[in-house]
């Protein structure tokens, strides 16, 4: 019983900025607003982010909206900003299902909006609200508003918003019952949308004309115009158009398959319906969810399950009175009755059939007049009341008679006969021209062809030889190039690598022989000469622990120079041997090792980045026995998404990052993740512990 509700979901917003969603250009835009000085260019920079956070992310938009609206409040200068957040707040809400929130916002926006004319913000408020009365059921008061809107944009010579309120007047018209003119108003559509070369609204423009095929009952042309629509939405940005058309495309499937009983298209129509639910609710889109739980019911009516489809009813019926959706709830109360009228349960189907009765005629849609007519002429019928049978009856028989659907037949052919003729036409008139113009040139080519045959066959024989000739010089050239170029590099990695492998052994030779000297002479300054000073004697060792600590860096550095790369299981092989030192020193603390096996061994690090990778964890399990007091920590490495994340747990006393200051040992970790190019975070909370992630 959904016919004409589909077409709602191809409404067109307004929008007073268009923007791609992008991460670096939010990034750019909290940048300024968090460094500008400029009340104008902070405002505007929220104001941005709010269009860009709209179809990616519900929750930010309106989360940048309410920081739009209070950092704008009672200020003059940024008054047409905070008119514009309000807006886009009823918009927001219209997404969401409740109508009543979204008519306050409007109304609070034209408080200030009516006292100084605006063209963007006008045409969005008349574009928008028009859209809210046609989702509320209210398609006269749609029409009107988008009459208006139109208006503005022809006197601004705006043909992209002309375009924009064109479609949604049309798609008003066909619902008050107005098909013939409607198609006119697509016409006009149409033709600006080529001359736009706006394929998205071309589309649209088609799809509903195929809405006013579903009208007709032609469900297979309408079908084509909405899997036609379902594609185009496919490789757009906009989740809600994808669940629109997913919607459309499922009610097509469901009318066919009960037009031929084919049980194929029903879970045809029950895969797509659960598509437009699961789309729906990824970005909160109520109205979408109430029509696609409605569609489902309507296909446990065609297959003969009234029960069932009772049951979704009753479920859809409270969310449409909390959205105030007049729409969905006379629909809804209409197919209760039908279904109850089938199950001789005449009594709920009387009730449900008299709800839907006002709700469907104040909104003036004659197709659902003719049905619940019907249904309570049938029902009245059945209960021996001839009198209202009768009455029902004939109204009926006026609403039938005035929609004229055969007429309707004929005037959408002669609209695609017509519209498909002056394509054609012009087409000719170019082959024409095209064509006279060949013409006058032939008789002067020919006389030239022989020669320039002779002349051309000559040339290319040449230009043939020339080219092989000069393509082999290439080649050759080409290879030389290459092999010089590799030579170089090969030269250039020979030198490098004897280079860091003569600083290593220096390190080693040198540097680490002058720190095993120092070790040894303070030990024998210790046991030599029978230090009875204890404060010495701490010292002493203390100054020979840190050496010895400096002979592992030393280590470490030097294990990494000998190695133009470092791959992962070298590196799991140092860091575990870190570990295993670290859980003798720290005998009080378990420590923990994990390591995902879906990583390969292979994988390579440059030495410097492998290098900077160890120090982070070392410093991280360093901070983690000195100051945490940890019982527990954990090591691990994994792959996440496209990149490795090394995290670095314990379950100590943890510190809260506001109120102490960055020590070395967190500057040197973030400093040495800044110079690999790596993503550093450090989570800590007082007595929750502490988690070092480094993502590479």
């Amino acid at each position: 019983m959904i016919k004409k509700q589909l077409s709602i979901l191809f409404l067109i917003f307004g929008f007073c900025v268009y923007s791609q969603n992008n991460s670096a250009k939010i990034d750019s835009l909290k940048t300024i607003v968090a460094t500008s000085k400029n009340p104008e260019e902070k405002a505007d920079a929220l104001n941005h982010i709010v269009d860009e956070y709209f179809d990616l992310s519900k929750d930010s938009a309106e989360f940048y909206i309410n920081k739009t609206l209070k950092f704008t409040e009672n200020k003059k200068a940024l008054e047409n900003i905070h008119i514009h957040g309000l807006l886009k707040y009823a918009q927001l809400y219209i997404v969401k299902g409740d109508y009543e929130t979204s008519a306050t916002y409007y109304d609070k926006a034209w408080t200030i909006l009516k006292n100084e004319y605006n063209y963007d913000l006008y045409t969005k408020y008349y574009g928008d609200l028009g859209v809210l009365s046609f989702y509320k059921g209210d398609f006269k008061t749609a029409l009107q508003n988008f009459e208006k809107a139109l208006q503005l944009a022809e006197e601004d010579n705006n043909e992209e918003d002309q375009l924009r309120f064109l479609n949604n007047k049309a798609l008003a018209m066909s619902y008050l019952g107005k098909a013939e003119p409607s198609l006119k108003v697509h016409k006009k559509a149409i033709e600006l949308a080529e001359k736009l070369n706006d394929s998205t609204s071309l589309g649209k423009s088609f799809n509903n004309i195929g809405l006013i095929y579903e009208d007709m009952k032609e469900y297979e042309k309408a079908l084509e115009f909405y899997l036609e629509a379902l594609e185009i939405k496919k490789n757009g940005k906009s989740k809600v158009d994808v669940a629109n058309s997913l919607f459309n495309v499922a009610g097509m499937y469901k009318e066919i398959g009960e037009k031929n009983n084919d049980t194929l298209l029903y879970a045809k129509a029950e895969k797509h319906y659960k598509l437009a639910i699961e789309k729906s609710e990824e970005i909160d889109y109520g109205k979408v969810i109430l029509f696609s739980k409605t569609g489902m019911a309507q296909l446990a009516t065609v297959r003969n399950k009234p029960l069932k489809a009772i049951k979704i009813y009753e479920s859809v019926v409270e969310a449409a009175k909390k959205a105030n959706d007049n729409q969905t709830l006379r629909v809804t109360y209409l197919n209760l009755g039908v279904n109850h009228l089938k199950i001789n349960n005449l009594k709920q189907a009387e009730v449900y059939l008299l709800k839907a009765e006002p709700l469907i005629v104040e909104a003036e849609n004659p197709s659902d007049m003719a049905s619940v007519f019907k249904n309570l002429s049938v029902l009245y019928k059945t209960t021996n009341n001839v009198a209202k049978a009768l009455e029902y009856f004939e109204k009926q028989y006026e609403v039938e008679k005035k929609l004229s659907n055969n007429s309707l037949k004929d005037k959408i052919s002669e609209f695609e006969v017509k519209y498909e003729t002056e394509k054609k036409e012009k087409e000719i008139l170019l082959q024409r021209a095209d064509i006279a113009e060949k013409e006058l040139n032939l008789n002067r080519k020919n006389t030239q062809l022989f020669g320039l045959g002779i002349l051309a066959i000559i040339i290319a024989i040449l230009g043939y030889l020339l080219f092989n000739q000069q393509k082999l010089k290439n080649a050759q050239l080409k290879k030389e190039g290459e092999l010089k170029e590799a030579l170089v590099k090969i030269e250039t990695q020979n030198r490098l690598q004897e280079q860091r492998l003569r600083i290593s052994r220096d390190l080693h030779d040198n540097i680490g022989a002058q720190l095993t000297f120092i070790i040894s002479s303070i030990d024998n300054l210790k046991y030599g000469f029978k230090i009875n000073n204890d404060k010495l004697t701490s010292k002493l060792s203390s100054i020979s622990d840190f050496t010895k600590d400096t002979i592992y860096e030393l280590r470490d550095t030097i294990w990494a120079m000998n190695k133009s790369e470092i791959s992962l299981e070298d590196l799991q092989a140092r860091v575990s041997n870190f570990v295993d030192k670290a859980s003798v020193s720290a005998n009080k603390t378990s420590f923990n090792f994990n390591i995902d096996q879906s990583l390969s061994n292979d994988l390579q690090f440059s030495s410097v980045t492998g290098m900077n990778i160890y120090r982070i964890i070392q410093e991280a399990i360093n901070n983690a026995i000195k100051y945490a007091q940890a019982s527990t920590i954990n090591v691990e490495i994994k792959k996440q998404e496209n990149s490795i994340l090394f995290a670095v747990t314990d379950d100590g006393v943890g510190f809260n990052s506001n109120e102490i200051e960055a020590g070395n040992g967190l500057n040197n970790i973030k400093k040495r993740a800044a110079d690999i190019n790596a993503d550093i975070v450090i989570d800590s909370a007082v007595k929750q512990g502490t988690t070092v992630k480094l993502k590479v």
